[in-house]
């Protein structure tokens, strides 16, 4: 099984993209971190997600957090809709620490650029690398069916460009 990712490990925090979307005037059910691939061979398949989330948990039973679902979704080149899954965000994400956890998924075929994009809903934290940006990661507007450069500015207005921390594996 070959693993594929467009990002370091390196310099690793978490976001909230409910948080995020909020103050940019987006739905977060409707927004999503995506990374694109590129297939390494032909007849390559996708066959697992590898996400780096955390939903809060604290390793006390009494914090568990109020199950919610997330969506993931595979996207040929063109952003058509090869796979879809959901499911809920503590069957996989109760860890007191983030995680970066298998989700695996029926054989997906890809050829060549495909994306795969994680809805976490406002349900959770997704793991971002601050630095070394490769410039294939998005948030992707469902609504509008729009890849959107993953960077933030902050106060001072400057721009981040950062890499979610999403890997896709497969043969």
């Amino acid at each position: 099984m070959a693993v594929l990712k467009q990002d370091s490990g390196t310099n690793l925090t978490l976001m909230n993209m409910k948080i995020y979307s909020t103050a940019m005037n987006m739905d977060a059910f409707s927004v999503g971190e995506a990374v694109k691939f590129n297939a390494p061979n032909p007849g390559w398949r996708l066959k697992q997600v590898r996400i780096a989330g955390w939903n809060g948990f604290d390793g006390n039973t009494s914090s568990i957090p109020k199950s919610d679902n997330f969506l993931i979704e595979v996207r040929d080149s063109d952003l058509n809709l090869l796979y879809r899954m959901v499911d809920t965000q503590n069957a996989f994400f109760t860890f007191p620490a983030i995680i970066l956890r298998g989700i695996d998924l029926p054989p997906v075929p890809v050829t060549d650029e495909f994306y795969v994009i994680f809805y976490d809903r406002g349900s959770m934290f997704i793991g971002v690398e601050l630095e070394n940006a490769t410039g294939n990661s998005y948030f992707y507007d469902s609504l509008h069916s729009e890849l959107l450069p993953a960077e933030f500015t902050d106060e001072k207005n400057s721009t981040t460009k950062v890499n979610w921390i999403i890997r896709a594996v497969g043969n």
